[in-house]
């Protein structure tokens, strides 16, 4: 079932545990750190830029006329939309480019966030639930012939958890013959690439898969590292592995009939890796949970799909 925040929760936030294993080779700091519960990337967002002479497009015009951008969004996953309770604001990577974009396309960065199961979001693009989906949201080829990306903005790796007393996996072939949760989607598909001999078991929530590995109903769960080791960071009972496979270029999910508004988004995601808007958001939100320097932000239409 989907939930809708206001967008004056949805603005600011604190209180997050990340990541992550793809950020230039960082390590993930324990949530007693105590920039836990400080996170708040408001300033980054202050600091972005707002868009000028930008053309007319039917989506364009609607977000306008609504006065606030609305997106599909977690607010579940440390580190790229987690919601914290004590506040009832969001913080995180994701929620921040969604905040920028709005700055960018309205002067001022009025979100509303939508929450959903992975298996949802083409759907509500479709039908205008929402404006655009910024929810560690992966390229892929079969999600693109349903949908339009600007992207990618971020590229994670899929990796693998376990019990913290479970199986050794080091390698992504150590799933052959395992029981291994994921969520539908590009999580299934990558790991049906890469391990054939895996048995999936679909699940639509990031916080079932955890629960499954927890009571011993799978072996394993595969899934980004974004989503994975914030989720381990946070629970003691799972165990983040050292294995990696393939690689989960995130975008921002966009209508597919409108070819403009995404050219719009695009030219977004340049400027805010030229004005260093990008820089600022990622050590706002998971700088300060990782060790090293942030990553550089990839190149828009990289991969396939985008």
């Amino acid at each position: 079932m989907s939930a809708l925040l206001s967008r004056r929760t949805a603005l600011l936030a604190a209180g997050t545990v990340p990541l992550l294993a793809s950020c230039g080779g960082g390590t993930t700091r324990t949530a007693g750190n105590p920039a836990y519960a400080t996170l708040d990337q408001a300033d980054a967002v202050a600091r972005g830029p707002v868009g000028t002479d930008l053309p007319e497009t039917p989506t364009l015009r609607r977000i306008r006329d609504q006065g606030v951008l609305r997106q599909s969004g977690s607010v579940t996953t440390p580190g790229f939309g987690m919601m914290n309770p004590a506040t009832g604001k969001i913080t995180g990577f994701d929620i921040g480019i969604a905040q920028l974009l709005a700055k960018y396309l309205l002067g001022t960065p009025e979100v509303d966030t939508i929450t959903g199961g992975a298996d949802t979001r083409e759907a509500i693009l479709q039908n205008q639930s929402v404006d655009v989906a910024v929810c560690t949201y992966t390229i892929s080829k079969s999600r693109a012939r349903l949908v339009s990306f600007a992207g990618p903005y971020y590229i994670a790796r899929s990796g693998i958890v376990t019990a913290a007393d479970g199986p050794q996996v080091t390698a992504v072939r150590d799933l052959s013959g395992k029981d291994v949760a994921v969520q539908p989607g590009a999580a299934q598909e990558a790991l049906q690439k890469a391990c054939p001999q895996a048995r999936a078991v679909v699940f639509e929530e990031s916080s079932q898969c955890a629960a499954a590995v927890r009571q011993g109903r799978v072996q394993a769960w595969s899934a980004n590292t974004a989503i994975l080791l914030g989720k381990a960071a946070v629970d003691a009972r799972l165990r983040m592995t050292p294995a990696t496979y393939g690689s989960s270029p995130f975008g921002i999910g966009l209508p597919k009939d409108d070819p403009a508004f995404k050219q719009i988004v695009v030219g977004f995601l340049h400027r805010i890796a030229a004005d260093g808007s990008w820089r600022r958001l990622w050590e706002q939100t998971v700088g300060p949970l990782v060790s090293g320097p942030a990553p550089e932000p990839p190149e828009p239409g990289s991969v396939p799909g985008s």
